[in-house]
């Protein structure tokens, strides 16, 4: 079977050959090479490689013709399985490919075989974004086509995220597949939002000391929140719960007791999501005309708050894991992140100042970039929303503390001196 149709390679632990056989070793679709040979073959393909086809001092390299390109193909093949850091070799693979000496598809099986034994190899990621740039170009891709090369490529990172922990190179190369996704035609990306915010929530749940995949969980909620209006109930039959009914249920149990107006869950269900909104961030500041979206604000409030009990449950079950105290401080920072900007404020150098619209363009509200006063922030500490997250965050925080926590003093300090809530918590 061709090298390119392997599933996987792997160096074999073999001192020494005592059957006098060949050191390459094949069971199903799996390849390996006994590990006494190991040596002598990467020094006989690479030293080919530098003195035959890689310019020196005064002496002129062979360049890649049909002549050659068989045997510089077997060369590189071996030398890049035993050692990937090379990138020299995987430039010369891309010369290779722009002269058609190479063949886009048998390229992207030749990675996956490197990365089965590597999986943190972040040249062969690099190689493999190149190649998926240049297939994406072509206007000829079907929508089969394009849904097989996705397919194979979030397996690839899955498989390489679950050999090797806190893989950001896996990741990453995942991130930057959605993002390049959103210049491709005729694709349905917001059903690829959902489901990869599905499919983050279940491996955040079985690796919670790994912040890459956390990270990429981040990177998957900034996703929902743009995803059309239509697919809402898609995506909360997906995450199997009603986030308007357990965002109430948090709203209920944590309403200020000092707030002139009480609402129960039931009477909560009722409202609007103009309504809510209203209820929860009471009054605006902003100098511009700029209607509020209730419904994109009101469903970002949703998903945040069920990230945040999910976040609750893995902290009383994972007992003592930094990665899930700073996930926390993402959701609280996106929390405030929508006060300020409902308030028409933003935070600079631990000050909040007045934020400029980005919609608007008159000359008088760009003049107004001056510090806020006493008065517009007690408009933002006295909203009921933000005294529900500091119920939510005081009582949580209290509660690891009695269990010995130390990063819930950390989270606490994090919320009064980087989230400046140091005068009112």
């Amino acid at each position: 079977m061709p090298l390119f149709f392997r599933y996987a390679f792997d160096i074999v632990p073999a001192e020494e050959n005592f059957r006098n056989k060949s050191p390459v070793l094949h069971l199903f679709n799996c390849l390996g090479l006994e590990s006494w040979c190991v040596k002598h073959v990467y020094m006989y393909c690479y030293s080919e490689l530098m003195d035959k086809y890689f310019a020196k001092p005064k002496r002129k390299a062979l360049k890649p013709s049909s002549v050659n390109c068989e045997r510089i193909t077997k060369l590189l093949n071996l030398t890049l399985l035993i050692n990937p850091e090379l990138t020299s070799l995987w430039n010369k693979r891309r010369e290779m490919v722009l002269k058609s000496f190479l063949e886009k598809t048998k390229e992207l099986q030749f990675t996956k075989l490197v990365l089965s034994r590597k999986p943190k190899c972040n040249d062969a990621f690099s190689y493999r974004r190149w190649i998926l740039e240049a297939m994406f170009k072509g206007e000829s891709l079907q929508s089969n086509v394009i849904n097989s090369l996705i397919t194979e490529e979030l397996l690839i990172c899955e498989l390489a995220s679950d050999k090797s922990p806190n893989n950001y190179h896996s990741w990453n190369h995942r991130m930057w597949l959605v993002n390049k996704l959103k210049s491709v035609k005729n694709f349905d990306l917001h059903f690829l939002y959902i489901k990869e915010y599905e499919f983050s929530e279940r491996w955040t749940s079985k690796h919670v000391s790994d912040y890459s995949c956390f990270h990429y969980r981040q990177f998957c909620i900034k996703n929902i929140f743009s995803i059309n209006p239509d697919q809402w109930q898609t995506f909360e039959n997906t995450v199997n719960c009603n986030l308007r009914k357990s965002f109430v249920k948090i709203l209920s149990d944590n309403f200020p007791n000092d707030v002139t107006i009480q609402a129960s869950k039931d009477d909560l269900l009722t409202y609007s999501e103009e309504n809510l909104v209203n209820l929860l961030l009471c009054y605006t500041n902003k100098n511009c005309s700029c209607a509020v979206e209730h419904v994109q604000v009101c469903r970002k409030l949703e998903v945040l708050f069920h990230e945040l009990v999910l976040n609750i449950e893995l902290l009383r079950f994972y007992k003592f894991h930094e990665t899930m105290w700073y996930h926390r401080r993402f959701i609280v920072h996106e929390v405030m992140s929508i006060m300020y900007d409902h308030f028409g404020v933003a935070r600079q150098n631990g000050v909040l100042v007045k934020n400029n619209c980005g919609v608007c363009s008159m000359d008088e509200l760009r003049q107004k970039q001056a510090k806020i006063v006493r008065y517009d922030s007690n408009r933002i500490y006295s909203c009921v929303l933000f005294n529900i997250l500091k119920n939510i965050e005081t009582k949580f925080i209290e509660e690891r503390q009695r269990d010995d926590d130390n990063y819930a003093c950390r989270h606490e300090k994090y919320l009064r001196f980087v989230e400046g809530l140091n005068n009112v918590m």
